[in-house]
């Protein structure tokens, strides 16, 4: 028994190692498989030998530059025989001559059956590598050939979609991460700065410890800092560059880009704290608020104690500490200086002319109760209840009075 398990055990091994058998071509002998094929693995002598003429043809082809023949040669052998040891690297072949004929979705595609059909394929690597380079040849400008003889216009788009292709077939492989922060750059040359902003957030939290990291930080903080406006606008991206500017220097401070980032940093703080100064000489110069003015001074201040924008708000308290007065603007020589409104002022204008227009009248107790509906008279309920006839209850209906104000006898019956 422990014979014939041996054996077997010999026989998967050897059947394995056929499977993973490696082509190596050589322009003397043609295509070769290292290690030795059996013909079973590959299906009849027939389709092998015709397999392997299609192959020697395409890659003879395919060194002396006749690449429309080349192509021809290695599509009979992936339509024709998809199961033998060639079709995967017919496939290969494919891609790379796509990729010299500037075919570049075409040949992203060949390499991705590749991954698609025959994940077992010895050269994986060297597919994921080589659609990494047709997306840099994309992302470097390059120009693609329809059916590989008229140009066209470059489209970048396809550069993000192939390098996003490579994380999700190769994710622990080295090129994932370089794709991700690859597609942060061609994101952020190409007006997509929200795309640049994930595929960078997915860097920096799936490949913590990559050597493009710290690249992600710097290259995220610049992504904020290039949507900063200016002080005068919304401040959420100035203080995400911030952020980022200050967790590069803290988790890399032996990094190259150190002193750029403390430069960008001092810029960003400097905006921030400048905004905090726009509100300030607002109150100051056009609203004479110097209470609220000072608020704002001390706070650019303290967000950046060493820039220029705390320079300037440190004169302006001087100036609010020594009473010097706001010059007045154009608006206020025309209209005279601004009034702060009091309390009252808030108050609703409609309800004080409404009460304005009232006329109210100073009349007698005697005069007040001959008025019909306002007599009072103390009555008895059937159950004992006592009220009063002729007031009406001030808030929501009551059951003891009609609309009209007196007792509902119906009620209590």
């Amino acid at each position: 028994m422990k014979r014939y398990l041996t054996a077997a055990v010999l026989a998967f091994a050897a059947c394995a190692q056929c499977a993973y058998a490696d082509l190596v071509w050589s322009k003397d002998r043609g295509w070769q498989v290292e290690g030795g094929v059996l013909s079973n693995i590959f299906g009849n002598t027939v389709n092998v030998e015709n397999a392997l003429q299609a192959m020697n043809e395409g890659k003879a082809a395919q060194e002396d530059g006749d690449l429309w023949t080349a192509i021809s040669c290695y599509q009979l052998v992936v339509n024709e025989y998809p199961e033998s040891i060639f079709a995967p690297e017919a496939y290969f072949q494919l891609g790379l001559v796509y990729t010299q004929r500037g075919q570049f979705e075409d040949a992203y595609n060949s390499f991705g059956e590749i991954i698609k059909r025959y994940p077992d394929y010895q050269k994986f690597n060297q597919v994921i590598g080589e659609q990494f380079k047709v997306a840099a040849m994309i992302q470097d400008g390059a120009t693609p050939y329809l059916w590989g003889w008229f140009p066209w216009f470059t489209n970048y788009d396809d550069a993000i979609k192939f390098y996003e292709g490579i994380v999700k077939n190769a994710p622990y492989s080295d090129y994932a991460p370089i794709a991700l922060m690859n597609i942060s750059l061609v994101a952020a040359d190409n007006g997509k700065p929200e795309v640049a902003e994930d595929a960078l957030d997915r860097l920096i939290n799936t490949y913590p410890n990559s050597l493009f990291t710290p690249d992600a930080y710097l290259q995220m903080a610049r992504i904020f800092k290039d949507m900063v406006m200016g002080p005068e606008y919304d401040q959420d991206s100035t203080k995400k560059a911030i952020s980022f500017y200050q967790d590069y220097l803290i988790l890399f401070p032996q990094e190259a880009g150190v002193i750029n980032a403390e430069k960008s940093l001092d810029e960003m703080r400097d905006t921030y704290a400048r905004s905090r100064l726009v509100m300030g000489n607002f109150y100051y110069y056009y609203r004479t608020d110097n209470r609220a003015a000072s608020i704002f001074y001390n706070e650019t201040i303290t967000l950046a104690p060493n820039s220029s924008a705390a320079e300037e708000a440190r004169k302006q308290l001087a100036k609010i500490k020594k009473g010097d007065i706001a010059p007045m603007t154009p608006v206020d020589w025309i209209w005279g200086r601004y009034e702060r409104p009091s309390i009252d002022s808030f108050e609703d204008e409609t309800k004080i002319l409404a009460l304005n227009s009232e006329e109210y009248e100073a009349i007698s107790v005697e005069d007040f109760l001959s008025v019909p509906g306002t007599a009072v008279e103390e009555i008895i309920t059937p159950d004992g209840t006592e009220t009063k006839e002729g007031f009406t209850p001030l808030v929501g209906p009551s059951p003891f009075f009609t609309d009209e104000g007196f007792w509902n006898i119906e009620d209590t019956q």
